[in-house]
């Protein structure tokens, strides 16, 4: 039993950098989704850009809104959201943006 508390805490210490911040806070697992900004706009076409986090290894991807506005062809923005998702040894967040 000892050694699957210390196998449980040394992946909880270890997966601590691949969690993404969160407004509910650090989790090892878990998928939100969150508003970051909106304005009286609406827009039909949607735009996302992701980056991703293994095991504090490997970090890639481009999630500015630039890039999420590029992807979905957008120059008038109407609302940016983020979802964030963390299992442990592999996080992912991506910028959602809708607009026209």
């Amino acid at each position: 039993m000892k050694k699957l508390i210390m196998i449980i805490g040394a992946v909880a210490a270890v997966s601590a950098c691949t969690m993404p911040a969160s407004y509910l806070g650090y989790a090892l697992v878990g998928e939100t989704k969150q508003p970051i900004a909106a304005n009286d706009a609406h827009g039909r076409k949607i735009g996302r850009a992701c980056g991703r986090n293994i095991a504090m290894i490997v970090a890639t991807g481009d999630y500015s809104v630039e890039a999420a506005k590029a992807n979905g062809k957008i120059t008038r923005v109407a609302t940016v959201d983020m979802e964030v998702r963390n299992y442990i040894v592999f996080a992912e967040v991506c910028t959602v943006v809708t607009g026209e």
